[in-house]
């Protein structure tokens, strides 16, 4: 009888480790991306950023913070961020949590052409995101979300 009783708690222990490990993994952002299909990629290896665009309240350092990890992304493909002459600019738009703005619900980056500023590329990043100085989290979504600019074909 006592070996049944340690058959279940054994079991119950899995349980639990299970269903943790697929709360913990289930938080882990979703990234999406879409572009377009007659876009041209090889439109140049030169960017600028636009000025901040989003739609709610903007916080300086998360902008600042995405910005910094995108540049880093992006210069280790071979790219590089300039202020004049850019073959193509990357605008931002997240959504922060109301009870946490540390917390970011949704990144969105874009990519859009010079001088027409027609969209090509966007990638989003759907999930709750730790945006703190201490947490890596914010660095990984994007770029997870740059992992897929530009677009294999």
């Amino acid at each position: 009888m006592r070996v049944l009783r340690d058959e279940k708690r054994f079991g119950y222990f899995l349980a639990v480790i299970f269903a943790a490990g697929m709360f913990v993994g289930g938080c882990a952002p979703t990234i999406n991306y879409s572009y377009d299909p007659v876009a041209d990629f090889s439109m140049g290896k030169n960017y600028s950023w636009a000025p901040g665009t989003s739609r709610n309240r903007p916080d300086v350092l998360i902008e600042k913070n995405v910005r910094y990890y995108a540049d880093q992304s992006l210069k280790d493909k071979g790219y590089t961020l300039t202020s004049d002459k850019a073959d193509f600019v990357i605008s931002m738009n997240y959504e922060a949590e109301y009870s946490d703005p540390y917390k970011v619900r949704v990144l969105n980056l874009y990519v859009s052409r010079i001088p027409s500023q027609e969209l090509v590329w966007q990638g989003t990043a759907a999930g709750t995101i730790n945006a703190d100085a201490a947490s890596p989290e914010l660095s990984e979504a994007v770029k997870k979300i740059l992992t897929k600019f530009p677009p294999k074909r």
